[in-house]
């Protein structure tokens, strides 16, 4: 995303853009009925907004731009957009589709979102460490970096728990549960990035 010809780059902002407003129009009557700035449908808005905007930065990064500075704007990109604002996109989004599915409360999905972002606010700060390997640094902020970094896929993996614990019970007590390809999918997805995300 980063190596991209600017005209590619553009495009790409104009896509997400895009995106914004389509997901914009999908939950803008919930906006309105929500009364809680921090609600769940206000926290998927504010994280679609993230998306666009934290790629903005690589328009700062030039072909005459100092080394030092564009490799300070990749990995703002890199550690900030892909691995932390994505991470808190994929608890919403998952989050919050586990919620239309019945199989977690609005409590639950708002307090794994806000432990999202307790651990990004810590690894925006320690977790980039895991990057200094090429630096020279000491060997300890690696160790520390990769360890906060990993931290990220916990609430959504949480999530998932307690969303599967729930469809046992279901099934368990004889109820149809008529959205079993959409719940293995989400199953899915959280565990793939348990591994990519938590374990590699």
């Amino acid at each position: 995303y980063l190596e991209l010809g600017r005209i590619w780059q553009i495009i790409l902002v104009v896509g997400m853009l895009i995106w914004l407003f389509i997901v914009f129009r999908g939950i803008k009557s919930g906006l309105k009925r929500e009364s809680d700035k921090g609600g769940l449908i206000h926290l998927l808005f504010y994280s679609a907004i993230a998306v666009p905007f934290f790629y903005i930065f690589a328009f700062f990064i030039k072909p005459d731009t100092n080394f030092t500075m564009a490799d300070f704007w990749r990995w703002w990109i890199i550690h900030l957009w892909v691995e932390g604002i994505f991470e808190v996109f994929a608890v919403v989004v998952i989050g919050f589709l586990l919620v239309q599915l019945r199989l977690v409360t609005k409590k639950s999905t708002v307090r794994a979102l806000y432990f999202q972002f307790t651990i990004l606010l810590g690894s925006g700060v320690i977790g980039i460490g895991h990057h200094y390997y090429y630096n020279g640094s000491a060997e300890i902020w690696i160790a520390l970096g990769a360890v906060f970094s990993a931290l990220e896929v916990i609430p959504l993996t949480l999530l998932i728990l307690e969303a599967y614990e729930q469809y046992k019970m279901m099934r368990d007590g004889g109820v149809n549960f008529p959205y079993k390809s959409t719940f293995w999918f989400l199953i899915a997805t959280a565990i793939w990035n348990l591994v990519g995300a938590g374990v590699l």
